[in-house]
């Protein structure tokens, strides 16, 4: 199992430097636009905003609310190989300890991981773009 989590996640890295933000398809976008909806609007947010007090509060679990996903959380700060980890198998597959709603979804593939990444970034503010690119190619 671990092999293939390697080969997958080399896979999306391959992928998303191949696919930055400046030579993406539009498809792209709006693709990922629609995947985000389906898959992280219920804790992220239409707007991508984040639950309120994310940063400090916990919910009535006892959990980590969902940070925002616009450029005006923590987001930006981590790498795509991350964004994908976390995408697809949730905050356990970085730090093991981890109690929470992130469960990440094993059903999205590496296209539409991809997707819904570009269509986050794509609501970014233009100096965060240009910073996580060149953090990031």
């Amino acid at each position: 199992m671990g092999m293939v989590k390697i080969l997958l996640t080399a896979i999306v890295i391959l992928m998303l430097s191949a696919c930055s933000s400046k030579n993406y398809d539009p498809n792209i976008i709006t693709n990922g636009e629609l995947l985000y909806v389906e898959n992280c609007l219920s804790c992220h947010g239409v707007n991508l905003q984040g639950q309120q007090n994310w940063l400090n509060a916990l919910d009535e679990d006892g959990h980590r609310l969902a940070p925002p996903l616009n450029g005006s959380g923590h987001t930006w700060h981590h790498s795509p190989e991350m964004l994908s980890e976390i995408i697809k198998y949730g905050l356990k597959s970085i730090d093991s300890k981890y109690e929470g709603k992130m469960v990440g979804n094993e059903n999205l593939t590496d296209e539409e991981i991809l997707s819904i990444l570009e269509y986050i970034k794509s609501v970014w503010p233009e100096n965060l773009k240009k910073e996580y690119e060149t953090n990031h190619e």
